[in-house]
């Protein structure tokens, strides 16, 4: 059913003072509740909800009549006050108008000598007697207790229509109904329901009612909803309280920072709250991060894989980033690392600014992908415009896919200049070239590009100062040969300068790293030489005044 005959028989039920019973069901998440409520504030809005009471009821957990009973008399307001939540003032006032209709003479024949004192035994059924000309919405009929029959619940519909002259409807997630709730459901909807509307929105639904405003922010998250085809209020909902998140933190950004990052939450928030409405696998996602499909024998992809990766083509060729990533972690936890979200997001933002002038690996890529031309020479020769331009914004993975589709076109030398080029433009971000500790590195299979990048890696910790060596040891327990190379041909001198350029945490981390050298015992040469060097520095320090002498004792250095 399509919005617009949904909101037309909505308004038609509000607008008619006829006792009747309607159904609204669908599945999970694609907004019943949520559309009722809209439509309900705005016929309130144009003073068109004929009866003047209106209560709202959630069946979950609720295990009897009497409390259900109760729960309709509890929430019930005013017409007028549609919007606004039960209070202890409305359930006062409608339990004023309770004792004031009955008065004092029925109240004194009523069970107990203290009956006003006692009236929770007798409001239940007092309150529904009262009841009358409302309209009552009974929500998650299918998350009712266990111990309150659907029959039963459905008779009590039936009565309130019948013998109170109110208008119920019933929103229910029919696909969620347990097998006997089911059968009832079934069984009697045709002597109970009235109107029977089943709402199945589309994305394009969705979006005109979760985000009706006309802000930036839900356009860019309404065009993504749309072109992934997500018909889920709940998810979008989500993604919309997320994406203010993402907008406070980016704003000092370029306006593509956040679209990009809207693009990837839309997509993410679908994936790890809509498994059941056929989203590809979140974790798929997280971890699809190269344009280039591996041809190799070693990874073979399910039918289901593929159709995912085909929902991923199609959105823009998505694949993760590190600025990804850090959305990611938004999404799972609900909250952002605004200092590493923010660390990445300058990094996309330069990439922005760059790629306005110059052809960017995407569309480079695209030369290759969107059709089945003879272009050999064309993709190849965009592939290379696009590495010598903006090298310094593709990641590892992609230039290892890049690589090994060159090498599968017999581009061997091609593909050769392309790592040194690469290398060559990110030689100041060594932390890339790092593939024990990129995330992306499990990514890179050519033997050319891990060589190159060890290699260069290598050269660039050789050239670090003693300041860099020692710190980078203190964070890394293995692979520190070349660091511990360079710390054990040090002069003593140049430890003493090492340890009073230091401050704060650092100093004694440093210490204590270079010191423990000669208190495991058992070390090698150079570590030996480390420890030594470092207690004789220690020593020159400690000489300088009876001030230093106190603190080099501190690592059990002491000065005569």
């Amino acid at each position: 059913m399509s919005i617009a005959v949904l909101e037309k028989q909505i308004r038609r039920f509000l607008a008619s003072q006829n006792p009747e019973v309607m159904s609204i069901k669908g599945g999970w998440g694609v907004g019943k509740t949520y559309a009722w409520n809209r439509y309900l504030c705005d016929a309130k809005g144009r003073k068109k909800i004929a009866l003047n009471k209106y209560s709202y009821v959630s069946l979950f957990g609720i295990n009897s009549l009497q409390d259900l009973k109760l729960s309709i008399y509890e929430n019930l307001i005013d017409s007028s006050s549609v919007g606004t939540n039960p209070s202890v003032k409305s359930f006062k006032s409608n339990t004023a108008k309770l004792f004031k209709t009955i008065g004092n003479k029925t109240l004194s024949v009523l069970p107990g000598s203290n009956a006003i004192n006692n009236y929770q035994s007798f409001l239940p059924s007092l309150s529904f007697l009262s009841l009358e000309n409302a309209v009552i919405c009974i929500d998650d009929f299918e998350r009712k207790g266990s111990e309150i029959e659907a029959q039963d619940i459905l008779g009590l519909i039936t009565q309130l229509k019948e013998q109170k002259g109110c208008k119920v409807v019933l929103i229910l997630n029919d696909e969620s109904l347990s097998v006997g709730s089911s059968d009832d459901y079934m069984k009697l909807r045709e002597k109970v329901i009235d109107t029977e509307l089943r709402f199945a929105p589309t994305s394009e639904d969705c979006v005109s009612i979760a985000l009706s405003d006309d802000s930036k922010l839900s356009k860019l998250l309404g065009e993504n909803i749309v072109r992934l085809g997500v018909n889920n209020i709940r998810i979008i909902k989500r993604a919309e309280s997320l994406a203010v998140q993402l907008q406070t933190v980016l704003q000092g950004y370029d306006g593509v920072v956040l679209s990009r990052a809207v693009q990837t939450l839309t997509l993410l928030c679908w994936c790890y709250y809509g498994q059941q409405n056929n989203a590809p696998s979140y974790q798929f996602v997280v971890n699809y991060r190269s344009v280039f499909s591996r041809d190799d024998n070693d990874l073979i992809l399910s039918t289901q894989q593929r159709c995912w990766q085909s929902i991923l083509r199609n959105f823009d060729n998505f694949t993760m980033s590190n600025f990804d990533l850090q959305i990611a972690k938004l999404v799972e936890n609900g909250y952002a690392d605004e200092e590493e979200l923010l660390l990445e997001a300058a990094k996309v933002n330069e990439e922005i600014l760059v790629a306005r002038s110059d052809a960017s690996f995407q569309e480079a890529w695209r030369t290759f992908n969107y059709s089945f031309d003879h272009n050999e020479q064309e993709v190849v020769d965009c592939l290379a415009a696009s590495f010598k331009f903006n090298a310094k914004y593709i990641s590892p993975s992609n230039l290892d896919g890049t690589v090994r589709l060159l090498r599968y076109l017999g581009k061997n030398k091609m593909a050769n200049k392309i790592i040194d080029m690469y290398v060559e433009k990110r030689s100041g971000d060594e932390d890339i070239f790092n593939l024990e500790k990129n995330e992306l590195s499990d990514e890179i299979v050519d033997s050319e590009v891990i060589a190159k990048f060890k290699e260069k890696y290598r050269s660039l910790r050789i050239h670090r100062s003693l300041q860099q060596a020692c710190l980078f040891m203190v964070q890394n327990i293995d692979n520190c040969e070349d660091e511990e190379a360079q710390l054990s041909q040090a002069e003593v001198a140049e430890y003493v300068q090492l340890f009073k350029s230091l401050k704060g945490n650092q100093l004694s981390s440093v210490i204590d790293m270079c010191m423990n050298f000669g208190r495991a015992g058992g070390m090698a040469s150079p570590q030996r030489t480390i420890a030594d060097n470092a207690a004789e520095a220690l020593k020159v320090i400690g000489a300088e005044n009876k001030l230093n002498a106190s603190r080099v004792r501190r690592f059990g250095v002491i000065i005569d």
